[in-house]
């Protein structure tokens, strides 16, 4: 009997540390992981990114120019041709962006000494409405919080110097890296040419590069991930479908002049990396309350709060929907994925699972038992 009880114990011993192992040897896996893609993004992204957009050009164009080569073109006449209009049309769209932008804050500076008057005379209006409180409170709190008005009164004064330096450090930075910006067009738009002139040969040198075992697994896995990432992008143009019409309807309740534009351009700073719908909300609801618009400032507010909301609780679902992950399985990775690089985390987190899900599906990692 006893000797029985020494076998089944060493027995539970055993798996447990089976279990423990297998813990650890995903713990490793997935810190290797978010490493290799930290090291990436910090050292190595930067040098390859103009021959990644480049090549993932090349490989947009490769259908069109597979098309004319069919009809009797040369792979060069054709990727030549094909890469000039692809590289005139993101031009022609990077310019009209610009122009509506710098016509946006033309604007904007046009109407800035009307503002100002307006938001003058309403903090005057507030400072009196908050003199006539503190000298009708008792006599120590109302010591309190006047020291507090005068605080936040300076506070406020100085915030016209504040962003007026901010914005001069901005447009520094901006003339100091458009020459990198201007290299890295450059670049990326003669690699397009490059790279889908000579794609089938490109391909197959960087095929060569890898173990025949890597390369027949990736070849299994391509149409997955393929799929993957597809279901990825839809889900995202859904959410940013979903806030355009959420802000819309908000916009047209508060009364908002052009909304439709306003509601789209919102959407889209919503959909780009480490910017959102409060890039945008807060400082117009901000503005609004210190001109005593109480009623939109307080609309936009309660707007950003709604959409941020519905966004949040959409987010994980959707991605579980459209990538086949479960939905508790995407919200652990938006959240780590937020803790460690933030919103990019956010973006990449979901990407990076799906990949360890194919590659452990396929064999080629061993990570977890599917039940």
């Amino acid at each position: 009997m006893a000797k029985n009880l020494i076998v089944h114990g060493r027995g539970e011993a055993a798996a447990l540390q089976q279990r423990a192992i297998q813990c650890l040897t995903v713990l490793l896996y997935g810190g290797a992981a978010v490493g290799a893609a930290w090291l990436t993004a910090r050292f190595l992204l930067p040098w390859a990114a103009p021959f990644l957009v480049a090549l993932a050009l090349a490989a947009l164009l490769e259908g069109p120019v597979c098309f004319l080569i069919r009809h009797g073109w040369p792979r060069s006449a054709a990727a030549g041709l094909l890469s000039i209009l692809l590289l005139g049309l993101l031009l022609w769209a990077a310019g009209a962006l610009a122009g509506r932008g710098i016509a946006a804050v033309t604007g904007f500076a046009r109407q800035t000494p009307a503002l100002m008057n307006s938001l003058g005379q309403g903090l005057e209006r507030m400072e009196q409405r908050m003199l006539t409180v503190i000298d009708q409170s008792p006599e120590g709190v109302s010591d309190y919080l006047r020291t507090a008005m005068e605080a936040v009164g300076d506070a406020i004064y100085d915030l016209p110097a504040l962003l007026s330096q901010w914005a001069l450090d901005l447009l520094g930075r901006a003339a100091q890296s458009s020459g990198d910006v201007l290299l890295f067009a450059v670049t990326a738009g003669i690699g397009t040419y490059f790279l889908s002139a000579s794609f089938p040969r490109t391909l197959a040198f960087l095929r060569a590069q890898l173990p025949d075992s890597w390369v027949q697994r990736a070849a299994e896995m391509g149409p997955d991930l393929k799929g993957s990432f597809g279901a990825l992008l839809r889900a995202q143009l859904i959410l940013m479908t979903m806030t355009f019409f959420e802000l819309l309807l908000a916009f047209l309740l508060l009364r908002i002049p052009r909304a439709a534009g306003i509601a789209a351009l919102t959407a889209l700073v919503d959909a780009l990396p480490v910017f959102g719908t409060g890039t945008v909300l807060l400082p117009w609801a901000a503005c609004c309350l210190l001109l005593e618009d109480l009623g939109r400032g307080l609309g936009l507010l309660i707007c950003w709060a709604m959409v941020n909301l519905v966004r949040t609780s959409a987010q994980a679902k959707l991605l579980g929907d459209q990538i086949g992950l479960d939905p508790l399985a995407s919200l652990i990775a938006i959240y780590v994925g937020w803790r460690v690089w933030s919103v990019w985390g956010m973006l990449l987190f979901p990407v990076l699972l799906v990949t360890l899900r194919q590659l452990n599906d396929k064999g080629v990692l061993h990570l977890w038992k599917s039940a």
